[in-house]
């Protein structure tokens, strides 16, 4: 990363009661934690979906174990590693299936696109780490 910079935000009582339930939630020493947290994952989901960066992503999907999945075959999309595919009942009917998906951002977002728009289908696609992070996490 780079040097701590100190600066001052302006905020609404309100948000800063939210922010301060967070921090809290969140087992965050203070504010500044907290703050930190919520930008990097903006700007890793903003800037990492139509780039060449390498991510790692979740793609979570719930649906009705009759609900038919689209195939979506990663060949297409030489960058693509899918590392974990976890799938589990939640519920009675109801199916969880988890995959951790690693590539470049662009070509995540490009594959998983048919599963997030699927019928009957509730899904969600999170960005968790760039490359850039996780050298920041290898350094000692």
């Amino acid at each position: 990363m780079g040097e701590t910079i100190r600066f001052g935000v302006s905020m609404d009582s309100e948000l800063v009661r939210l922010l301060d339930q967070l921090t809290h939630q969140k087992n965050h020493d203070n504010r500044s934690q907290t703050i930190r947290e919520l930008v990097r994952d903006a700007v890793i989901n903003e800037s990492s979906v139509d780039d060449d960066r390498l991510v790692i992503g979740t793609l979570t999907l719930l649906y009705h174990h009759k609900t038919r999945l689209p195939r979506s075959p990663i060949d297409a999309y030489p960058s693509l590693t899918i590392t974990a595919n976890l799938q589990f009942h939640v519920e009675g009917d109801i199916v969880a299936k988890v995959l951790i998906v690693k590539g470049k951002g662009n070509e995540i977002r490009a594959w998983a696109q048919s599963l997030l728009t699927s019928p009957r289908t509730i899904a969600h696609l999170t960005y968790t780490a760039t490359d850039e992070l996780i050298a920041e996490l290898s350094k000692e």
